[in-house]
């Protein structure tokens, strides 16, 4: 009873579940936004959807089901649940939010529609090289095997359908400057978004990487705007 009168008057914070990309870095290409939101208080989940060390790990179902579990354990627990999705993630978490009672979408230049599979590695694999150049001489990010291309291609398109169904308000954010999924991607599934509680930012001169981009800061401002209701009511 205590408990349940303390959290009336200080309700918990949401559980926040970023969904990463079809990149070689995975989950460690939201660590940006890990950071801001924990030392914020809040619990960021950010679920690994593949291992690309693993040429088995083929099943678009399994890649999926790796961030349905998230989601629905955070809601099992009584969580109110913010999703956030980058590229292929993205598409992912509009198809969750079209099952599940999450409060609130962002798309990160989500990935419903996208010029080939070889780009999408091709530029995951530059932006890791150049990150390495930087980096320990012995740290890499293992490459996505060919077999992989598949699989994303019908992760896309088992989940992209869903956010004609998507009921909680959502924001997008995408770049001009996309070198990989173009901005139509965005444009499209905001039009089919069935309600009018969503917002399209355009991101002038930013890239696909949105989070590793100079607009990062400003990025998560707008994120946090957006949650906390002072951006789209």
């Amino acid at each position: 009873m205590i408990r349940a009168f303390w959290h009336r008057l200080f309700p918990p914070k949401p559980t926040i579940v970023a969904i990463h990309g079809f990149g070689v870095r995975r989950s460690v290409e939201l660590i940006p936004l890990k950071n801001y939101f924990t030392a914020r208080g809040y619990t960021v989940e950010t679920p690994t959807l593949f291992d690309q060390t693993d040429l088995t790990d083929t099943d678009p179902a399994l890649w999926i089901e790796r961030a349905e579990t998230v989601v629905a354990q955070a809601i099992g627990r009584g969580e109110r649940v913010w999703l956030v999705g980058f590229s292929m993630g993205g598409v992912i978490a509009s198809h969750l939010a079209s099952i599940y009672p999450v409060e609130r979408l962002v798309l990160l230049a989500p990935a419903f529609d996208y010029v080939s599979t070889r780009l999408v590695k091709l530029k995951a694999q530059e932006i890791v090289d150049d990150l390495l150049k930087r980096a320990k001489p012995n740290s890499e990010y293992p490459p996505l095997p060919e077999t992989f291309n598949a699989v994303f291609r019908d992760v896309i398109a088992r989940c992209s359908p869903d956010v004609a169904k998507v009921q909680c308000p959502v924001l997008l954010m995408h770049g001009t400057d996309d070198e990989v999924i173009p901005l139509r991607s965005s444009e499209g599934a905001y039009a089919k978004i069935p309600h009018d509680r969503k917002r399209l930012l355009i991101l002038k001169g930013v890239q696909h990487r949105i989070l590793d981009s100079f607009m990062s800061a400003d990025v998560l401002q707008i994120m946090q705007d957006f949650f906390t209701r002072k951006l789209l009511s």
